[in-house]
């Protein structure tokens, strides 16, 4: 499948869906995990879209010029109409990601540390991460965090507490990002609260269910000890 859009030119351009890189089950879990975290948070922003895995176009005309964050999040734009898109074009949407984030794996880690960052930059992209979900077979830190300023990238501070646990803060996102493997964590510091993936949301799920469950159970067991106590006390009298 692709998209065919008028080129600048009046001439047809293919812009090809993708990409088709193979990935590991780490690297899809970690990938969307960061999904749901970051749509259930930005869900009543409608300016904002939290895309994974498709193409991005930033030169119309030039569908070879194409990025495909394992994660991005875009401001200013119609999430509405980006919706069920099959690519990104950057002149149609009109802003690029502010905001990426490549999963490394064996086949991506050497292009996520040496030709990514020249690529975001050109997409115009502010801040750009990178993590390890081994946990260090492929870059240390396991997380590390670059942002533009004067035109260059510019490392981002990470601290790393005694239990392995790295923390970092993205301006762009306002968020604190928190390598507690085998989970990249997001937590909103101005919320005082994590943001909730899958596994989050299904353990209250969970939660909330047990406790429906124990509630019923203690109301069946009041209306039988209520059932027992009339029957120990007999009909009424008159």
């Amino acid at each position: 499948m692709s998209t065919v859009v008028a080129g600048p030119l009046g001439v047809d351009i293919e812009y090809p869906e993708g990409p088709r890189v193979p990935e590991g089950d780490l690297q899809t879990r970690r990938r969307m995990e960061l999904v749901i975290a970051l749509r259930r948070w930005l869900a009543a922003r409608p300016d904002a879209w939290v895309c994974s895995d498709i193409n991005i176009y930033y030169r119309q005309g030039e569908p070879d010029v194409v990025v495909a964050p394992d994660v991005a999040v875009a401001f200013g734009v119609d999430r509405g109409a980006l919706e069920g898109r099959r690519t990104y074009k950057v002149w149609e949407a009109g802003a690029p990601p502010a905001w990426a984030l490549e999963i490394a794996s064996h086949s991506t880690y050497k292009r996520d540390l040496h030709a990514k960052p020249a690529s975001f930059a050109e997409l115009g992209v502010a801040e750009y991460w990178r993590l390890d979900p081994t946990g260090g077979d492929y870059f240390e830190p396991p997380l590390e965090g670059e942002r533009r300023r004067r035109g260059r990238w510019e490392p981002i501070a990470v601290a790393a507490d005694a239990d392995g646990t790295l923390t970092a803060r993205s301006d762009v996102l306002g968020l604190e990002l928190h390598w507690q493997p085998p989970k990249l964590r997001l937590y909103d510091p101005a919320a005082g609260a994590w943001l909730l993936d899958a596994d989050d949301l299904h353990d209250a799920h969970e939660a909330e269910a047990a406790g429906r469950r124990a509630a019923e159970a203690r109301a069946a067991a009041a209306e039988a000890e209520l059932a027992a106590l009339r029957r120990r006390l007999g009909p009424p009298t008159a």
